[in-house]
Order: structure tokens, then C-alpha cells, then sequence
């Protein structure tokens, strides 16, 4: 079937660029659709690892604080050792005592005079 078109070759040419140009128009709006679409979505993925590494960094943090009181509280329980030993005589030494050692007084290079 034959449809008659009493547009002239000028017309026709010119409804045909429009028709691509419209095209072309439709085509760089879905790209720039699609574009926006996966940078959203790229954030959005960036944005979930952050919080899933702070979720990460808080558990261990509240790890290391847990065994930090559990440590505090153990040490806080044991019995204390007495710091000093009243075994012997004042003045006496231990066996184990290693012998003190009495530093030399230095002359200083200013004292010369006298």
C-alpha cells in the first residue's frame, strides 16, 4: 500500500533532522541519566564500606576497652605483695642484696680555686 506524501524533498529533509536530532537530544539525556545513576550508586557503595569499616573500628575498640577493664579489674582482685621486706634486722642485709656501690665525687672543671 502507497501513502501519498505531498511534502516536498525539502520537508521531508528537514522533518528527518529534527526526527535526529530529537534522537540524538533523547540519547544524550539517557546517558546523562545512566551517569548520574552510577555515580549515585558509587557513593553510595563508598558511603556503606565507610560505615562498615567504622562499625569494624568500633567493635574493636570496644574490644580492646572490654579486656583493657577485665585487666584493670583482675589486677584490682589479686592480693597485693608487700613492697618491702621486714625479714631481717634495720641494716641487715638479705643474702641475695648485691654490695652498694659508693660513686666518687668529681672535681668540676671550675673549681680550681681554693
Amino acid at each position: 500500500m502507497k501513502v501519498e506524501d505531498n511534502r516536498s524533498d525539502q520537508d521531508r529533509r528537514s522533518a528527518d533532522a529534527g526526527t535526529r536530532s530529537a534522537r540524538t537530544q533523547a540519547d544524550q539525556l539517557e546517558r546523562n541519566r545512566l551517569s548520574q545513576e552510577k555515580a549515585a550508586h558509587d557513593r553510595d557503595q563508598q558511603a556503606a564500606r565507610e560505615a562498615r569499616s567504622a562499625a569494624m573500628a568500633d567493635r574493636r575498640l570496644a574490644l580492646v576497652e572490654q579486656k583493657s577493664r577485665e585487666r584493670a579489674s583482675k589486677a584490682a582482685s589479686e592480693p597485693r605483695k608487700s613492697s618491702l621486706s621486714f625479714t631481717g634486722a634495720p641494716g641487715a642485709k638479705a643474702a641475695g642484696d648485691a654490695p652498694a656501690h659508693k660513686k666518687k665525687k668529681r672535681k668540676s672543671a671550675g673549681s680550681d680555686a681554693g
